[in-house]
C-alpha cells in the first residue's frame, strides 16, 4: 500500500523566508532508503517531501515546487525513466534538476540514457553520504539565487511601472499651467512692447523661455512614459516620407547652419509611426544640435538589410562623444553639455532606447570627440 507523501521541514533558526525556503523531492519505492536519504539531507535548510512510486511524485510535482529531485531509477509500475520523461512533457515541471539514484549496472548507456531525459547526475547505490549532501546543496543554493533574482526583479518592474505611471500623471497635469505661463508670458511681451525697461524686458524674455524649456520636457516625458505602457499601434511605414517630413521641419535650422543631409532609399516597414517618427527626430535633431559651428553640418542616412534586420545608420561631422560618457549617453535626464550650449532635456536618447528595444531591436553608437558620430539601431522586418 502506498505511502502518504509527507514533509519535512527541518528548524532551523537562520532559515530563509518560506517563499524563498527550497524544497527537495525523494522519490524510491523502498521505505528504508526513503528514512536514509532524509537522515542525509536533514540538516540542509530545505523542506523534504517524500514518495513511494512515480505517480505519487508527479502528484507532488503538480503542487509544489522544488529545488532538486532524487529519483530512484528502479521502481515497479512506473521506472525513473519514465517519471523524467512525463516530467519533460509538463511545463511546470521541466527544469527542475534531476538526480538518478540507482543500484543496478554501471554500464555507461544508463548513465546516457539520463543525460539525454534531462538529469544532472547519476549516482550509484552504496550512497557516499558527504557526496550526495554536497550535490544537492549545490543546488538548492542555486534554486534560492534564481528565486531571489526573480523577486528583484519583479519589484524592479513594479517600481518601474509606478515612476513612469506618476510621470505620466504629473506631466500631463503640469502641461496646462505650463502652456498659460508661456501664452500669457508671450502676451505680456507684445502688449507692452517698448514700455519695459531693459532689465523687465529680460526677466519677462527669461519667464517665457523657461516656460518653454518645460513644455519641452513635459512633452518629452508623456513620450518616454507612453513606450510600452500603451498598446503599440504597427502599421506599413514609409521611412523615406517619414525623414522627408522630418527634414522640412528642420527646414530653418538646416538653412540657417547650411547643412547638406544625404540619405539613402530606406525601406518600408511594419512599425509604428509615432515612435518611429520620435526616433528620427531624435536622432536627426541631435546630428544637427551637437556641431561646433566651425564648418556646415554634415548628415547621411542610410538603411541596410542585415542579419534579418534593417540596420539604420545616421552619421555626421559634429562636435562627437567622448569615451567617458559612453555609459551615460542612453540615460533619461543625462546631459553631457550645460544647456546654454547646446539646449535639451536629456531624455530624448532615452526614448529612442526604450522604443527600439520594445520593437525587438538593438541601439547604439560610434564616435571620436572632434570627428563626429555614427548613430546606429535595427529593427525586424516583419514577415520578411
Amino acid at each position: 500500500m502506498a505511502q502518504t507523501a509527507t514533509i519535512n521541514p527541518v528548524e532551523n533558526t537562520a532559515a530563509p523566508p518560506a517563499e524563498a525556503r527550497p524544497n527537495i523531492l525523494i522519490v524510491d519505492d523502498r521505505k528504508e532508503n526513503l528514512l536514509a536519504t532524509e537522515k542525509v539531507l536533514k540538516n540542509l535548510d530545505a523542506g523534504i517531501f517524500k514518495a513511494n512510486s512515480g505517480n505519487e511524485a508527479l502528484s507532488l510535482m503538480l503542487r509544489h515546487k522544488f529545488a532538486v529531485i532524487l529519483l530512484d531509477v528502479q521502481m515497479p509500475e512506473m521506472d525513473g525513466f519514465e517519471v523524467a520523461m512525463l516530467m519533460q512533457d509538463h511545463e511546470s515541471m521541466r527544469g527542475i534538476p534531476i538526480i538518478f539514484v540507482t543500484a543496478i549496472s554501471k554500464e555507461e548507456k544508463y548513465a546516457t540514457q539520463a543525460a539525454e531525459i534531462g538529469a544532472v547526475d547519476y549516482i550509484f547505490k552504496p550512497i557516499n553520504p558527504a557526496i550526495l549532501k554536497s550535490k544537492v546543496k549545490v543546488y538548492l543554493d542555486i534554486y534560492v539565487q534564481r528565486e531571489q533574482i526573480l523577486r528583484l526583479n519583479t519589484g524592479l518592474r513594479q517600481s518601474n511601472g509606478e515612476l513612469e505611471r506618476f510621470a505620466y500623471v504629473c506631466s500631463h497635469d503640469m502641461q496646462e499651467p505650463v502652456r498659460m505661463m508661456n501664452s500669457y508670458g508671450g502676451l505680456l511681451e507684445e502688449q507692452c512692447a517698448g514700455r519695459l525697461d531693459e532689465k523687465a524686458g529680460k526677466y519677462l524674455r527669461f519667464i517665457i523661455g523657461n516656460a518653454q524649456r518645460m513644455q519641452k520636457m513635459i512633452q518629452d516625458i508623456l513620450t518616454f512614459s507612453r513606450v510600452g505602457r500603451e498598446e503599440v499601434q504597427m502599421e506599413s511605414v514609409n521611412c523615406n516620407q517619414i525623414v522627408h517630413e522630418i527634414l522640412f521641419e528642420f527646414e530653418t535650422t538646416i538653412k540657417e547652419k547650411n547643412a547638406r543631409i544625404t540619405c539613402s532609399d530606406l525601406p518600408t516597414l511594419e512599425t509604428s509611426p509615432t515612435l518611429i517618427r520620435v526616433l528620427f527626430q531624435n536622432l536627426i535633431g541631435n546630428a544637427l544640435k551637437f556641431q561646433d559651428g566651425g564648418k556646415p553640418p554634415e548628415i547621411n542616412i542610410t538603411a541596410q538589410w542585415q542579419d534579418k534586420l534593417w540596420r539604420f545608420s545616421i552619421h555626421d561631422n559634429g562636435i562627437g562623444i567622448d569615451p567617458a560618457f559612453h555609459n551615460k549617453i542612453f540615460a533619461i535626464f543625462q546631459r553631457l553639455h550645460r544647456k546654454e550650449d547646446y539646449p535639451g532635456t536629456g531624455i530624448g536618447l532615452s526614448t529612442c532606447r526604450k522604443f527600439i528595444e520594445l520593437c525587438g531591436g538593438d541601439i547604439g553608437f560610434d564616435s571620436t570627440p572632434g570627428q563626429g558620430s555614427t548613430f546606429f539601431f535595427t529593427l525586424p522586418q516583419r514577415g520578411k
